[in-house]
């Protein structure tokens, strides 16, 4: 019977082929070009297409003939007429007739064809709204609309695209919410209880923020990553000199490259780091991090980063990037010895290796060496006070030898994917709800979790329509 089945959906697929290739023939006049024949099927199969949702959509008028439905409100909708109604599809703009019934209790109107295919008549459908919003969170709304046209072989709005993609940030941002009442009534503001099975291993956090163009000024976009780090097999040199020597890739300061962030799940706001803080927690508790073995926050020295880590989870490891911690070096060697120099480079070299190592003090005291350097003393009281307050969380020795990643490349790349990427482009000035939905919805996009969204309009067929 399947056997059967299969030949028969064979044999139609290829009667329609064959249709399709001979109005092709007649469209193109003899003329033998692949490119003029694709664009002309593409054409014809979007044709095709469209009249045969409109078809399948009216077929199903065949339901309801009830002279009566009934009404939300708890009355009854009577059948008025047959009305027409558009929606926006992946083929175009497909019309297509349905009963209309309306209550006059209290005025509602309503089709329950459109509620049976989830149709919100004059609004794009699910699948062409969510093409739109991806092709929004990745370029400009202009260029959006430009790549949409060349794939859908029909016209949008800038403003249609907008709308999609903006859709998709606020649900996010309603999605959001009902995480932070949830965490709120459930467990407070307090590190839980697991409320499952500890799972091996640890789940990091990274936060950093990002400055993005509004109208009038820029505004600090925070974001905060949620993430697991696993090990990789590295290509290794081979070792010509014997086993004696340290691994190559161990050796080489700053280098940890056989670990790698996987299973991001990105999240943004505009915030002060306070009410910030409820969206880490939230987040945090919808990605079930209490479930780990260990949490382990992994940022710069910024003091909000600590305080938020503290005040939400006071038992995770607290690591600061060493990336970030080397930064501070190599200011001071180019001022106490000059750019390019062969002093510079020693001092620089000796002092990452310390850092590396996690020798904080000797770190420190590399850099009060050169106290006497008039130029380069801006520089080391700097460093000195920020390594002095961030000692115990660049014990980087210890932190490698038990596989802990030291490096927050992962929140950097997050802050350049949703705000340098798509925010900052240039003559970008967009209005603070805009930069608002449109990171929200950008950040779900890179966080895989897109589909799991549900714009409102999306949820209007739900209702009946108020006339």
């Amino acid at each position: 019977m399947e056997f059967n089945t299969k030949r028969m959906q064979a044999v139609r697929l290829m009667q329609i082929a064959e249709l399709l290739a001979e109005e092709i023939k007649e469209r193109m006049a003899g003329e033998q070009n692949i490119d003029e024949m694709e664009r002309g099927m593409r054409e014809l199969v979007k044709q095709v297409a469209s009249l045969g949702v409109q078809k399948v959509i009216e077929q199903g008028e065949e339901l309801y003939a009830a002279r009566g439905v009934p009404c939300s409100c708890g009355g009854t909708a009577e059948f008025v007429s047959h009305r027409k109604a558009v929606v926006w599809t992946v083929f175009g703009k497909v019309g297509y007739r349905r009963r209309y019934y309306h209550c006059g209790q209290r005025h509602c109107g309503q089709s329950p064809l459109d509620q049976k295919f989830g149709i919100v008549p004059g609004q794009a459908t699910r699948t062409l709204a969510s093409l739109l919003g991806v092709l929004g969170v990745e370029v400009s709304f202009e260029e959006a609309r430009e790549l949409a046209e060349r794939f859908l072989l029909f016209r949008v709005s800038d403003n249609t695209v907008r709308k999609q993609t903006e859709g998709y940030g606020q649900a996010q941002t309603q999605m959001e919410q009902e995480w932070k009442r949830t965490a709120e009534d459930v467990h407070g503001w307090e590190e839980p209880e697991p409320r499952v099975e500890k799972r091996p291993g640890r789940v990091y956090a990274s936060m950093d923020g990002v400055h993005v163009p509004l109208h009038e000024e820029w505004r600090e976009l925070k974001t905060p990553c949620w993430y697991e780090v696993e090990a990789i097999h590295v290509s290794r040199p081979q070792n010509h000199h014997g086993s004696g020597e340290r691994n190559h890739l161990e050796a080489r300061v700053g280098e940890q490259s056989h670990l790698q962030a996987k299973n991001m799940k990105y999240y943004c706001d505009i915030q002060e780091a306070e009410a910030f803080g409820k969206l880490i927690w939230a987040s945090g508790m919808r990605n079930q991090v209490d479930a780990y073995d260990e949490t382990v926050f992994l940022g710069d020295g910024a003091a909000w980063i600590w305080n938020l880590a503290q005040k939400y989870f006071p038992n995770a490891v607290q690591i600061v990037d060493w990336y970030h911690a080397s930064e501070y070096l190599s200011p001071i060697a180019e001022a106490a010895f000059g750019a390019n120099t062969s002093p510079a480079h020693e001092w620089l070299t000796q002092a990452r290796s310390e850092l590396w190592d996690g020798r904080i003090q000797d770190v420190i005291q590399s850099c009060r060496s050169l106290l006497s350097h008039a130029p380069a003393r801006p520089w080391i009281e700097k460093a000195i006070t920020y390594y002095d307050h961030n000692e115990k969380r660049m014990d980087y020795a210890r932190f490698r030898k038990l596989g802990y990643l030291i490096g927050s490349g992962t929140i950097e790349s997050a802050c350049k994917q949703i705000a340098a990427v798509r925010l900052k482009r240039s003559g970008a000035r967009l209005t603070l709800p805009g930069v608002f939905a449109t990171a929200k919805a950008r950040a779900a996009w890179l966080s895989k979790t897109w589909d799991s969204l549900k714009p409102a309009s999306f949820n209007l067929f739900l209702a009946t329509y108020i006339l």
